[in-house]
């Protein structure tokens, strides 16, 4: 659902029922209902866009992430002989 795998719908559940019972939280939260421990979650649908439309995020605004790539120095294998002799 939503596109979270069970874990992960999971623990946003139980980050949920902490902060409604009082607890600091952080990160996303849902409102759900289930009637006993045990019994399935259900979810109504404004709950769902509400949701969505808290945790959603422009990809625009979003800021890109560049790895820098290192350039490597090529190596001459040495063969047993003294590298710093090299440079003539």
């Amino acid at each position: 659902m939503l596109g979270y795998t069970t874990k992960g719908l999971r623990k946003i559940i139980d980050r949920s029922r902490a902060k409604a019972n009082g607890a600091h939280t952080s990160g996303p939260t849902i409102r759900f209902f289930q009637t006993s421990k045990g019994a399935p979650i259900k979810f109504k649908s404004e709950w769902i866009e509400e949701f969505v439309e808290r945790h959603t995020i422009e990809p625009e605004a979003a800021p890109s992430i560049r790895k820098k790539q290192h350039k490597k120095e090529k190596q001459v294998p040495a063969y047993g002989l003294d590298p710093q002799f090299f440079d003539v």
